[in-house]
């Protein structure tokens, strides 16, 4: 799926996106505190009432593109209740809450048709009225099994919030198809599969490893690219002493390791340092996420060093042999310096009205990239996120 453009109001809190349009790949620029990060979240509140969510106060219109080449525009609104965002149910609540805000409107647009046209009362598909539908649920998770809406609703399921700044410190999942490897290894024997699979980034390294050695060999072949003193990678289960108490079930969950230079031991997945661990992670992302995936990028720069920043701003731009849509933030210089000016956008704010800005608005193309980011830098907009 791409995103081509989206408009967002947060009504319990004012919060304001004036539409924003989207490239393959979009740089949101400005001042910290504009409302960078909150694009990306609008996007994924879209995600999570795609999943069957419901959110008090949103509205929303958002035009996409799905991989069969279908151009959907999708606009809704919620009740304002001021509950709690994004609340879960636990399995012991009714299939439909009271308390939960209701859908005041809906509409959904294929390609120029209105294919939905829902109020408080009724629901309209493709012409003809529905059964009485949850209220609390948008039509893109109440029809999504219809052959009308299910491409629109696997769309959304490849959005992607790549956040690895933490993610070597989390506990890792375990797969009981790991108890017997052979069984996870025949489920996914193909790259195709193993993309399209629901499985973690990890477990999808582990069976790359596996089961596509030309992609795990240019994924490790990229990394030595940017860390010369690395040898080797593999994704296996830890090698344990005899006499080890490990639980067994532990014993079979694959971890990274990683051979350097001069450097007997193997590096195992808790030792290895940020920057690199989260420069792999991208890098496995970008070879193995689903096509048509949305990756959405906060502060790219975290827990990144200058040679990591540099290797991978080239990778997210030479990526057109894959079918995918990233959107990222950063207000780093040399994220900003990296990325095509044509692809800055940047964002500002008047309270709680968000505006983002063509940079050909802004800035003369036909001066160098250089003093193009310079240009940047020195607009108040810039340094200040105030729109005036």
């Amino acid at each position: 799926m791409n995103i081509n453009s989206l408009s967002f109001v947060d009504t319990d809190t004012k919060w304001n996106l004036s539409k924003v349009e989207f490239k393959s790949l979009t740089l949101l620029v400005g001042a910290s505190g504009v409302g960078k990060t909150q694009i990306l979240e609008s996007i994924l509140k879209l995600r999570a009432i795609v999943k069957g969510k419901s959110i008090s106060g949103t509205r929303w219109e958002i035009d996409f593109t799905t991989l069969d080449g279908s151009n959907y525009v999708w606009k809704g609104e919620f009740e304002q209740t001021g509950k709690s965002i994004l609340r879960i149910k636990s399995d012991n609540d009714k299939e439909e809450d009271d308390n939960n805000p209701k859908i005041n409107h809906e509409e959904l647009y294929l390609n120029d048709k209105k294919i939905i046209d829902r109020d408080t009362n009724k629901i309209i598909f493709d012409g003809q009225k529905t059964v009485k539908l949850a209220q609390d649920k948008s039509v893109m998770n109440l029809l999504k099994e219809e052959d009308l809406i299910s491409p629109a609703f696997q769309g959304f399921q490849r959005i992607i919030f790549s956040d690895q700044v933490e993610s070597k410190r989390r506990p890792q999942r375990f797969n009981p198809d790991f108890i017997t490897k052979e069984r996870i290894l025949q489920k996914y024997k193909t790259i195709e599969s193993i993309r399209e699979s629901d499985e973690n980034i990890i477990t999808k390294l582990y069976l790359a490893y596996h089961n596509a050695e030309d992609i795990i060999h240019s994924i490790t072949e990229r990394f030595i690219d940017i860390f010369p003193f690395v040898t080797e990678i593999k994704i296996a289960p830890l090698e344990f002493e005899d006499g080890d108490n490990t639980p067994s079930l532990l014993r079979e969950i694959p971890f990274i390791q990683i051979k350097e230079k001069n450097v007997e031991d193997w590096v195992i997945q808790p030792h290895i340092s940020s920057g690199m661990y989260r420069t792999l992670m991208h890098l496995s992302e970008l070879y193995l996420c689903s096509e048509g995936s949305i990756i959405l990028i906060d502060e790219f720069e975290n827990s990144l060093g200058v040679n990591c920043i540099d290797e991978l701003t080239v990778d997210l731009q030479n990526s057109s042999h894959r079918n995918l849509q990233f959107i990222i933030t950063s207000h780093h210089p040399y994220i900003i310096n990296q990325v095509n000016f044509k692809n800055w956008k940047l964002v500002t704010r008047k309270g709680s009205q968000v505006v983002t800005r063509e940079a050909n608005d802004l800035i003369d193309f036909n001066k160098s990239k250089q003093k193009a980011f310079i240009q940047l830098t020195q607009l108040e907009e810039f340094t200040t996120g105030i729109t005036e």
